[in-house]
């Protein structure tokens, strides 16, 4: 790692802008990022984010002592509408190392709002119960809502680069709106010709 002095893990949730911090890492100079690691790519790793963090966080904190973690905020509202519309989309039903991850985080392989609202508080609390006697360690951003370089570059210790704070994965990028049919009209494959 070249002037990189603590490699560094976004341990917030999926959906809460872990596709950004990958890229403001790049930004500030990490070359071996993943978005979403499976478990035998972390040791090559200086960051990463998303499920394949969130579900190793403690490991990753034994295993490389000197890590600073990241806990990606997003409102709990704002978060459950992101979460139900990708897991909705992408319920991974047959795909082992989605159903471990889901099953690990939230107790469910597709989208349930209750088990999804106690992940979240659980996850959370137990983040900061982990990290209580050690604040150095771990920062609190909401990258969703705008904090970027302010926050993440003293934190590790870097200087603020003159780009821009980047903003990707949102719902309008790569993945549409779903498309809403008319339920009272027949949809033209069904219809019956006269």
């Amino acid at each position: 790692m070249t002037d990189i002095k603590h490699r560094v893990w976004d341990i917030g949730l999926p959906r809460t802008g872990t596709t950004t911090f990958c890229e403001a890492v790049k930004l500030l100079g990490y070359s071996k990022v993943k978005h979403n690691p499976r478990y035998e790519h972390l040791q090559d790793l200086e960051a990463a984010s998303d499920a394949g963090c969130v579900v190793y966080y403690k490991y990753l904190d034994f295993k490389y002592p000197n890590s600073k973690f990241v806990l990606a905020l997003r409102d709990l509202d704002s978060w459950l509408a992101s979460a139900e519309f990708i897991y909705t989309k992408y319920p991974a039903t047959d795909k082992d190392i989605a159903i471990l991850r889901r099953m690990h985080i939230y107790e469910s392989v597709t989208f349930d709002r209750d088990k999804f609202v106690a992940a979240y508080h659980r996850h959370y609390a137990d983040v900061r119960r982990y990290f209580a006697d050690r604040p150095d360690d771990l920062l609190e951003m909401n990258i969703v809502e705008g904090e970027g370089w302010e926050k993440l570059c003293p934190f590790l210790d870097l200087p603020v680069p003159e780009a821009a704070f980047p903003h990707r994965n949102k719902r309008t990028d790569n993945y549409p709106a779903p498309r809403v049919e008319n339920a009272t009209e027949p949809k033209p494959e069904l219809a019956l010709s006269k």
